[in-house]
């Protein structure tokens, strides 16, 4: 499936992220329906890379973390992550975002060989709500941040886990044989930009 980045003439801002259409991933890995399925949006300006994800529905979240805040090991509970990879060299970022806005991203150098000397990307904004019924989370990355990365020749792939303690595994990605494994970048889709005023 590809995902739509539309391409902002103008400085984004989270109020434009907002009212941007909702591309689904309405089914888990092994195919089974999502009710309510994942909504998710992408954007980008001159300098900054825009991520929104939201589900009509109530989560569980890490219980450390703080919105605004670096946090590890976020997928062990629910969480809206990225990944996005060079069309021209095996390297990549994860990106994951709490439901409540807080934060963790790392680069590899190839599938699962985390880079070392990449330190944890800087100027990273975010934004999360989170109730009883429903979430929306946005992020906003810089591009320079996003090392290695050129938006016209890169693979994405939005990803979930969800339902946690009884975890689902959702993915933009096409190939979804075996068990789920999000760390598959030969399986990730061009984005298609879309100029937007």
């Amino acid at each position: 499936m590809q995902t739509i980045i539309h391409a902002w003439q103008t400085p984004g801002s989270f109020e434009a992220l907002a009212t941007l259409p909702l591309q689904e991933i309405p089914h888990d890995w092994y195919g089974n329906d999502v009710e309510p399925p994942l909504q998710y949006a992408m954007a980008a300006d001159e300098d900054n890379l825009w991520f929104l994800a939201s589900r009509q529905s109530g989560a569980t979240i890490h219980p450390d973390a703080e919105p605004g805040n670096f946090q590890p090991e976020l997928w062990k509970y629910d969480v809206a992550e990225f990944f996005i990879g060079s069309t021209e060299t095996p390297a990549y970022w994860e990106f994951n975002l709490c439901l409540n806005g807080a934060w963790w991203a790392c680069g590899f150098q190839n599938a699962r060989q985390e880079d070392t000397s990449l330190p944890a990307p800087e100027g990273i904004e975010t934004q999360g709500r989170l109730t009883d019924h429903e979430w929306q989370c946005m992020a906003r990355i810089p591009l320079r941040a996003l090392q290695g990365i050129d938006l016209r020749r890169c693979k994405i792939a939005v990803t979930s886990i969800l339902n946690t303690p009884d975890q689902i595994f959702l993915t933009t990605a096409d190939n979804l044989e075996g068990e789920p494994d999000f760390h598959r970048p030969a399986d990730w889709a061009m984005p298609i930009l879309v100029p937007t005023a």
